[in-house]
Formats: C-alpha cells, structure tokens, sequence
C-alpha cells in the first residue's frame, strides 16, 4: 500500500468554510487526496457529506491552491476562480466554479473550489488510446467550438478588470518580456534569441482581443472515455489576439504519442479549423496560424526553463518539475523545422565514435554499465509491481537516471566541436592563432562567451545581411540543438529522422 500525502492544512478548518459558504448546516470531508499533474498548481481531490444548503448531499470537489513555487505569469487563484465563472458562464465546457476564498487563515493561503469532473487529463493516454481513434476528429471539431465560444468574452469587462490591458499582452510586449528573461539565463539560448528576432520582425496585423486561454491543449482537458467534461487550468488567461490560442493547441510539444497530427496530438488541423471558423464566423489565415505557431514554441521554451528555476532557484523538488525544466530543446529543433526547412546540415551527423577507453584505477562495470542495469531493472521488474498511479513517476527516474549517463558518456566533445565553430564564425581562427584543445577541461569558460555573443548577434540581426554568415549561423543553432537533443532526449530526434 502506497501512503498518500496528507494535506498541509487544517481539514476541520476546510469544512466549516464549506458550510458556510453552500449554506450546509454541517459539512463532513470524508477523503482529502492530491491529485496528479498540475505543474505550477496544487489540486486536492475532496469527497464531502454536505448536510443541507446548496450542496446538499454527497459531493466530490477540487481544491485549486498555489504550489510551493510558481512562475511569475500565473494567476492568483482568485483572479483564475474569477475567469472560470466568466468561462463558465459563456457556456464554456469547464468544472463548475463553486467557491473562492480570500482568506489565508483557512488553509494558509489563498484557494477555490469547483466541481470535480471524471475523465482523464493525460495525453500520453489520450493520444495513444486505440478506442478513441474513431471519434478523434469529432473530438477535435469539439475544441474548436469550444474556442470559439471561448472568444465571445471580449473586454471590457467589469467582472474580469484585473486583467492586464490587451496592450500588456500584444505581441511586442511579450517578446519584450522574453528578452527580458533571458537576459538573466545563466546560459544563452542562441535559438530562441534568433526564433525571437523573426517574431519581433514579422508580427501580424492586430485583431480585436478576445479571452485566451493561453494553456488550450492536450494535458489540460478531461475526456471521459470520448466526451469532454471539462477543460482546466486556466492561470495563464488574460486579453490577447484570437490565433493565440490556436497556434498554442498546435504546438508540437503537446502532441504526446502522435507528434504527426498537428491539432493537439488527436487529429489533422482541419477538423479543428473548420469547427472553429463554422462557429466564430472567423476565417483563418495560414500566415497568422505560422506566426503564432512559432510564437508558442518560444513561449513553450521559456516556461520551461521557468520550471528548471523552480528546482534550481526556488528550491522545488519535484521531479517532473525538473525534467520538465529540460524540454526547452525540443521546442529549439521545432523551432527550427519551422523556421529552416532545410533542416540540418550535413556537418550535423554523428561522427563514428571511438571504442571508450577505460580508466584502470576504476573496477568494471563502469558507473554508465551499472546506470543502465538500475534502469532497466526499474523499468522491467520494478514498475510492474507498483500501483498504476505511481508508473508515471518510475518512467521519470528512468529518464533521469538515461540523461546521466548519456551526458557522462558524451563528454566534452559536442561543446569542442561548437566551440570550434563560432570560433571560426567570428574570423578567429586564422593562421597563427591558437585554436583550443580537444579533450580539455577548460573550453566551458570561452564557450560560454561565444555562444553570449552569438546570441546578442542574433538578437540584433547581425548575420542577416550575410548570406554566407547566416549560412554558417544557422550551421550551429542545428548543431547546439542536435548535441542538447542527443543528451536530453534521442527519441524526439529520431521522430525527426534526426540521428
């Protein structure tokens, strides 16, 4: 039997605020279980004896509170029980909000509650399910009339004034904000400072803004075998343009099984499309559709790395945060997939590596020999015996314990080949010049620097007037992105037929 972690808060407290609130003469929690995912949120999962009042009856609820750590564009929680209501009552399919709770001393700190709908969110299982192939299109038809229906709140709106100004949240002004972050990256990201560059040169003509969502997508909805019951998480909401939403469900990072259907990992676009423009009236516009595309895949990035210092900065400890903290790169290759269709040089490939030499002051099997054993002892023998619930989280330890020794096994020689290469990029490698060493210890240092000042290059557009220069430029993003991938994660590249 798996221990389930007890609430961090007073439940007698919880119930008297329950009944005051439906009115209930008395309320008896009967069960108080955490409930899996929520990245950035808490959701307690709460079965309660209501006796009278609105509620009146057996009822199963979710409580919504902050996590330990966050990232600074969520919203408060009662701000986001503010936006459900507003969901809520434009006929949105969303769990119906019930309570919100201003007061810290209840729980210590600030939450609301709602409905809780069955079904699943999780969409490894959505997109792979076998039984969910037939309806899959009518599912996606649903979320673009879902969208749609989500548009029709518009500002201005009393109810919803806490909201940033759509000019807060416009395209330059989140570029803006981008830059902002990774001004204070310890480690530059060349390619979302060049995929940033193209957004910041080639922004759309604006619509009227609408409500956006801003985290619609697989992972954050529930199905119930195949209807939907509600769709979740709505801490990012505020004023933006109509495509947002749109280019944010097609990203490729929330596909899951099925990176090749575009719409959320469970159909082609067109289903998705032509539901969204039969009930909008709204006719889109591919050009608009590739912007905001792109733009998801940079804002993707960015959260990303928000969650690595969660566990690096904020003192998360959360293992799913971490890893998650590592998925950056797959949004740099789509990156550039999309903005290189060429797609990779062939200075790119792997080159054939040398039998690994081994230390004789080490006893054998090596620690990578060893790794690989655990891992597959935890995969095959281990996680079958434990509770289903719990799977998830073996698959994570098996994926940090594969990311260890890949980056142990490759060594320093991707950063010497980069290195080389912005060397050379910056004229720096002429005759007479001393090129570094392969196999030393001391690259990191210079190659930090390059690849700031390769960034802050393509950050200013300095390449772009130079055919070759670019050529070259571009030469490293693949080559940075492909080393990262080959570390973090193999499987993604060779989705992309990437070695």
């Amino acid at each position: 039997m798996v221990a389930t972690p007890l609430p961090p808060f007073d439940v007698a407290r919880l119930a008297l605020f329950l009944a005051e609130a439906s009115g209930a003469e008395k309320v008896k929690i009967t069960a108080c279980d955490l409930l899996a995912g929520g990245a950035i949120q808490q959701n307690w999962g709460i079965d309660a004896e209501f006796s009278g009042g609105c509620l009146a009856g057996p009822q199963r609820l979710v409580l919504r509170t902050d996590a330990e750590t966050g990232v600074p564009s969520s919203l408060p929680r009662i701000d986001e029980f503010a936006v459900l209501r507003a969901a809520f009552g434009a006929g949105v399919t969303v769990p119906e909000p019930l309570f919100a709770c201003a007061d810290p001393a209840v729980i210590g700190k600030l939450f609301f509650v709602m409905r809780r709908v069955d079904g699943t969110a999780q969409g490894r299982i959505i997109t792979a399910d076998p039984a969910l192939e037939p309806v899959l299109p009518r599912i996606a038809a649903r979320f673009g009339a879902e969208l749609a229906r989500l548009q029709t709140i518009r500002p201005p709106r009393a109810d919803l004034a806490f909201l940033a100004s759509p000019e807060a949240k416009a395209p330059a002004a989140q570029i803006a904000g981008f830059r902002a972050y990774l001004d204070h990256q310890p480690n530059p990201r060349p390619v979302l400072e060049w995929a940033t560059r193209w957004l910041e040169t080639h922004i759309p003509a604006p619509l009227p803004p609408v409500l956006c969502h801003r985290d619609f997508r697989t992972g954050n909805y529930m199905l119930d075998g195949s209807e939907l019951t509600g769709i979740l998480d709505w801490e990012f909401a505020g004023w933006g343009d109509p495509d947002e939403d749109i280019g944010w469900f097609c990203c490729k990072g929330w596909r899951f099984a099925r990176l090749d259907r575009a719409a959320g990992g469970i159909a082609d676009r067109e289903p998705f499309y032509a539901a969204y423009e039969a009930a909008s009236g709204r006719r889109l516009d591919p050009d608009r559709l590739r912007y905001w595309e792109i733009f998801a895949n940079v804002r993707w990035a960015i959260i990303a790395l928000q969650q690595s210092d969660r566990v690096l900065l904020g003192g998360a400890r959360d293992l799913s945060t971490a890893v998650i903290g590592r998925r950056a790169g797959e949004c740099e290759l789509e990156l550039l997939l999309l903005l290189d269709p060429p797609g990779p040089p062939a200075s790119c490939r792997p080159a054939a590596k040398a039998p690994a030499l081994r230390n004789p002051l080490r006893d054998l099997p090596s620690g990578l020999e060893l790794a690989e054993l655990g891992r597959r002892l935890l995969l095959e023998e281990l996680t079958p015996l434990l509770p289903p619930e719990r799977h998830r989280e073996a698959h994570l330890v098996a994926t940090a314990i594969a990311i260890e020794a890949r980056e142990s096994a490759s060594g320093d020689i991707p950063a010497f080949e980069i290195l080389i290469q912005l060397t050379e990029l910056n004229g720096e490698s002429e005759p007479g010049r001393s090129r570094p060493q392969e196999g030393r210890r001391d690259i990191l240092g210079p190659l930090v620097e390059l690849l700031g000042r390769f960034a802050r290059d393509l950050r200013n557009g300095a390449f772009e007037t130079s055919p070759s220069r670019e050529e070259a430029a571009r030469a490293i993003l693949w080559r940075l992105t492909i080393a990262r991938l080959r570390e973090a994660n193999p499987q993604f590249l060779a989705a992309h037929g990437i070695a």
